[in-house]
């Protein structure tokens, strides 16, 4: 049966080098058909590249995407030219698959990715109903993509074009007879059971406005082989099921700055990683 090892938020030049070959030794040890590294890889393009290296060698293929802080405004370069090319260049000058605009397939199972940005919808359901520009302006003074993202599009219009790559990639596996399961992999998260709720903490539920994309994640939910979906961003492992299909595990993958981790899908099942 086909092994995936998913792993996120590494985050090299804030984790140490050591933190993340640590966990590499591990994957290895997994003996993975498919390594997934979804999204914030490195703090700037140097650093990517850097992190990119470090997998070089891994059973298997591996495949990445882009998390918010890999197309910030670091090192000199802009988001957009990051975003088209640097990032996708450099994974690909390592000989890994590019997953926002490829699917990949072993045997019955196939996977699907993408950075799916947020779109304010994962903000808490008892918050009001606000205007993009109250987001917007929230964004620049609470979370950090305020700051060093210089691309032209708004949240929303990039949130609506990843996600339309994304479906347009899951209905051609719903079409491909040869496809049994299909495994998502998201950095920010498509459901509200992925997402932390923390009224005790002002503003927390207007932060979650940054950390998912439910919009996307009832597009997802309706596609009829999809058996799992995985995503990063936020920091904070979870392990659910939807609510109102209990059979579609939605998992956040637990790895924090300084201690990188992955989970496993095999067999139809996830895992977490056996790093403590």
């Amino acid at each position: 049966m086909t092994k995936v090892v998913i792993t996120s938020d590494l985050h090299l030049g804030i984790t140490m080098r050591y933190q993340i070959d640590e966990m590499i030794a591990a994957i290895a040890d997994e003996r993975p058909d498919m390594t997934i590294i979804a999204g914030d890889i490195g703090e700037g393009m140097n650093y990517i590249s850097t992190c990119l290296r470090l997998f070089r060698g891994l059973p298997g293929q591996v495949a990445a995407l882009a998390g918010n802080h890999d197309v910030w405004t670091l090192d000199g370069h802009h988001s957009a030219d990051v975003w088209e090319r640097d990032l996708p260049n450099a994974i690909r000058n390592e000989g890994m698959l590019w997953l926002e605009d490829t699917n990949w397939q072993s045997g019955g199972l196939a996977i699907a990715g993408s950075i799916a940005w947020y779109d304010y919808s994962g903000a808490d359901p008892e918050i009001p109903p606000q205007t993009e520009e109250f987001w917007v302006e929230k964004k620049r003074t609470m979370h950090p993509d305020g700051r060093f993202l210089d691309w032209a599009w708004s949240d929303r219009e990039f949130a609506a074009h990843c996600g339309a790559g994304l479906m347009d990639r899951l209905s051609a596996l719903d079409a491909d007879e040869t496809v049994a399961d299909v495994l998502v992999v998201t950095h920010v998260p498509l459901f509200r059971e992925q997402l932390i709720n923390r009224p005790e903490i002002p503003n927390w539920g207007y932060g979650n406005a940054y950390f998912g994309n439910l919009t996307l994640g009832e597009r997802v939910r309706g596609m009829s082989k999809v058996r799992a979906v995985v995503s990063g961003h936020t920091h904070i492992g979870r392990m659910e099921s939807l609510a109102d299909e209990p059979h579609l595990p939605a998992w956040v993958i637990p790895s924090d700055f300084h201690k990188p981790r992955y989970v496993v899908y095999e067999n139809g099942s996830l895992r977490g990683c056996p790093l403590s």
